[in-house]
């Protein structure tokens, strides 16, 4: 029975807010294994992809078998799909995961806001064109967040450190480029599909990279559970409610709620870590959200 049109735009907010939240769940729990678990972000970050691409594909590989035979055999895809795994999806969690340890889950969140500019930057060049007035003034809000963020006002030191500040940014180059390249490249493969194939390879060959058996780790119970929490809440559960909001209400409408995931990580940087931001933080934070609703606006 199909829903009715204000059931899908009722469905596609509580999805995209689900999702949003789960987004920013995942970072508190990963700030809680930084800080109370014996855990590194390159370990949890080959972890999280490994278990996460395995499971997406078991969702979703076999009802898009035909569609995704070609990309198993050799081609100029397959530089594609490496760009796509490793710098992509790779360099944006394991970005992200550390700016998480160097700062905390509230900061790193914010930072990787970063992405719709590098994402405008993309476009304006694939299209050879300038910004848009509209463009600029976005650009201009995500510079002024992260200056406030970075530096509290004051130029003559930085307020978080500079590697979460680097990590945080590579973080968001990495979702310009996740985003950007399937509908460029890859744009033949089924999205669900193409994401947990993609994390898959990039789990596995960046474990061959840093020799992920030989990383010393210690976690309890409560590790486990956070661990759990990551992977499928914060990965998983999050990824497809956010494609269900999607669905329903359109990428810019979902991307504009999905907003609720840096406010949700503070939130809970606060609340589980007792976390203090300062009125710089505040303001740069208004400064980066800003950017999605001034892209937004048609």
């Amino acid at each position: 029975m199909a829903l009715s049109t204000d059931a899908k735009l009722w469905r596609g907010i509580f999805c995209t807010l689900a999702g949003g939240i789960g987004w920013g769940f995942s970072g508190a729990c990963g700030q809680y294994l930084f800080t109370f678990q014996d855990v590194s972000p390159d370990w949890l970050t080959v972890l999280r992809m490994i278990i996460a691409g395995i499971l997406l594909c078991i969702f979703f590989l076999p009802g898009h078998i035909a569609a995704m035979r070609p990309i198993f055999r050799p081609g100029v895809h397959w530089l594609w799909l490496l760009i796509y795994a490793l710098g992509g999806l790779m360099i944006s969690q394991f970005g992200y995961l550390t700016a998480v340890e160097y700062t905390n889950s509230g900061t790193a969140t914010m930072l990787i806001y970063f992405n719709p500019v590098f994402i405008l930057i993309a476009v304006c060049l694939i299209q050879s064109r300038l910004p848009s007035k509209r463009e600029l003034l976005a650009i201009a809000c995500a510079l002024a967040g992260t200056f406030f963020v970075a530096t509290h006002g004051d130029v003559s030191h930085l307020a978080v450190s500079p590697q979460g500040l680097f990590w945080g940014l590579a973080s968001a180059l990495g979702i310009a480029v996740y985003t950007i390249l399937p509908a460029r490249f890859l744009s033949a493969y089924p999205t669900q599909a193409l994401m947990g194939a993609g994390m898959l390879v990039g789990g596995l060959i960046t474990g061959w990279i840093i020799d992920f058996p030989s990383i010393h780790f210690s976690v309890d119970i409560y590790g486990i559970i956070a661990l759990a929490l990551i992977i499928l809440l914060g990965t998983i559960g999050a990824f497809m409610l956010y494609m269900q909001g999607v669905a329903d209400l359109g990428s810019v409408k979902a991307s504009m709620i999905a907003c609720v995931e840096p406010i949700s990580a503070a939130v809970f940087s606060v609340a589980f870590f007792g976390t203090h931001f300062s009125a710089m933080d505040y303001l740069g934070f208004t400064f980066i959200i800003a950017t999605i609703f001034v892209l937004g606006r048609h």
